[in-house]
């Protein structure tokens, strides 16, 4: 079955690596990309969209099958109300407008921990915004909480980040508590063609090291 995909949050860590795999797969056939910026990333099936996300339009959601999205950021980059526009409001907004246009699936990168109930405010944004977009009535809606991404971040988030980095990877051999951000990209793009991920699934981080494993052996 092939897929045209609409992703926001191109851009980011994981986005970069989700838009590689899309463009890469052969039985995804159109990619439309949403940013605020121009994009560097050139492909034939590859389409990008400059946008306001306080502002979405809805004809660019039109003849899509496929939402993903990795929009995020943190309270500590971006404050409490700057975090709450990126993870809730522009998220829901994405999503929305997605199943308005009558997209089939929708896959979002939430994070470990995440629950509606939770006092921490990241966690309880998170499991908040999962709940709603499990229970809108795709086709197909994913939820992704891994646990700590190990990445080369393009930007330096100074020693102590970097020291983690490095204890998680040379301690936590069982990814248990990290994952490579690699392996998440993989996952939520064959998650799109993979039957046994169901209409309504949360994905936690022993699933998509299973999941990535299982997709090295397939290759």
């Amino acid at each position: 079955m092939a897929s045209r995909v609409i992703l926001a949050g191109a851009t980011g860590e994981t986005g970069r690596l989700v838009l590689d795999n899309l463009l890469k797969d052969s039985r995804v056939t159109k990619v439309t990309t949403l940013g605020r910026r121009e994009s560097k990333v050139q492909n034939d099936k590859l389409e990008h969209k400059i946008v306001d996300f306080d502002k979405l339009p809805e004809d660019v959601f039109v003849d899509h099958d496929v939402a993903i999205c990795t929009l995020g950021t943190t309270r500590a980059k971006s404050g409490k109300d700057g975090f709450i526009k990126v993870d809730q409001d522009y998220v829901l907004s994405f999503v929305e407008k997605s199943k308005a246009a009558g997209v089939k699936q929708f896959h979002m990168m939430s994070s470990q921990g995440a629950n509606a109930n939770a006092w921490l405010l990241y966690t309880q944004i998170k499991g908040q915004v999962d709940e709603k977009i499990l229970g809108m009535g795709f086709e197909k809606a994913v939820v992704y909480r891994p646990a700590a991404l190990l990445v080369d971040r393009e930007e330096d988030r100074g020693m102590v980040e970097n020291s983690l980095k490095w204890l998680l990877t040379v301690g936590d051999t069982g990814r248990r508590v990290s994952v490579n951000i690699g392996d998440v990209a993989a996952v939520i793009v064959g998650s799109i063609f993979d039957e046994s991920v169901t209409d309504k699934s949360i994905l936690t981080n022993g699933d998509i090291v299973n999941k990535a494993k299982a997709l090295i052996k397939g290759n």
